[in-house]
């Protein structure tokens, strides 16, 4: 199987130019409370059991992505957003720009714990790209999603710049990514 074919996410961008190169990435890490392991067959068959029945294509993207995650693990940390996320920041490479990343937890943790991790990511040295539902940070006003359907918004560094469609189905670009 071809892993970077599979790898390839379709996305309808509106209102802003993809960059034309990818960025470099020297370090990963991963900070959950329960983190799972794509060697197991339990944990895959677990992450399996998250997808729609109808959505054969996340399922061969999910065993592509767990290949390549099983060929070069990044380091995965048992921990809280908050209490572990300092340490673990602590350990980027000093000639690397450290960005965290999250896309749809915020909703599963309680609004003081929320507030406290807005508080401690804003404390670190980097850049921090999340992509939440409307109402789960505290954006401010925002303007009207393009349409009916659910979306999220893409911040960075706390500035809202984009609704987002889930499994990176559309994006529609509203704000200025240099403001931040």
């Amino acid at each position: 199987m071809d892993c970077l074919a599979v790898g390839v996410i379709e996305c309808a961008a509106t209102g802003v130019v993809p960059p034309t190169r990818l960025p470099k990435v020297v370090w990963r890490a991963g900070l959950d409370l329960n983190p799972l392991d794509v060697k197991r067959p339990a944990d895959v068959a677990w992450l399996e059991a998250l997808i729609w029945r109808e959505h054969a294509h996340r399922r061969t993207r999910l065993h592509a992505a767990a290949a390549i995650v099983a060929a070069d693990p990044p380091r995965l940390v048992r921990g809280d957003l908050v209490d572990d996320l300092p340490a673990l920041a602590a350990e980027t490479p000093s000639d690397a720009t450290l960005v965290i990343f999250h896309t749809s937890v915020l909703y599963q943790v309680e609004k003081p714990r929320r507030e406290a991790f807005v508080q401690t990511v804003r404390k670190l040295n980097g850049h921090w790209i999340a992509v939440e539902e409307p109402g789960v940070l505290n954006f401010g006003p925002l303007p009207a999603p393009p349409n009916d359907a659910h979306h999220n918004v893409l911040a960075l560094d706390g500035t809202p710049l984009a609704w987002t469609r889930g499994h990176g189905q559309a994006m529609v670009w509203f704000g200025d990514a240099r403001a931040s």
